[in-house]
């Protein structure tokens, strides 16, 4: 693994990532969500009717995989701060903050044009965040031993 810290963290931020994205996939083609977080991503960057544009969703993409990776290195970074125990526990704990800044906060400002409309959505999403942090904390802990973490 990298010895550098901020490398590490974005590697295991995409680690955790790939797996919310696929949960947020599947939630989306049984048609229980409207929107994966690629489309809220886009729709911070433009308008509603846009949302689905593959040029939106490929900007949507970059922006929901950055923001993965630099909460990848928050959860690293705190991993070294706090300790390595319950590693798993803490990713848990960053992916449901991440969840309610990201979506109590932002989308109550009307930040992205993505509107979730209902609660079932919003409870569903959730969960991938849950599954992001802990798969993220996993691997910092799994292979942050390896380089002293």
């Amino acid at each position: 693994m990298p010895k550098d810290w901020i490398i590490f963290g974005v590697l295991a931020g995409f680690v955790g990532n790939i797996v919310k994205e696929a949960l947020a996939w599947i939630l989306y083609a049984f048609g229980w969500v409207r929107y994966t977080f690629v489309h809220i991503g886009a729709g911070y960057f433009v308008d509603a009717e846009f949302i689905d544009n593959p040029v939106s969703l490929l900007t949507g993409f970059i922006a929901d995989w950055v923001v993965a990776g630099t909460i990848g290195v928050i959860i690293v970074y705190l991993l070294r701060i706090t300790g390595s125990d319950y590693a798993i526990l803490k990713g848990v704990g960053i992916g449901a903050v991440t969840y309610l800044l990201f979506y109590g906060a932002l989308m109550a400002l009307d930040v992205t044009r993505a509107s979730l409309l209902t609660p079932l959505p919003n409870l569903l999403l959730f969960f991938p965040h849950l599954l992001y942090g802990g798969i993220a904390g996993w691997f910092a802990e799994k292979y942050g031993r390896k380089t002293r973490l």
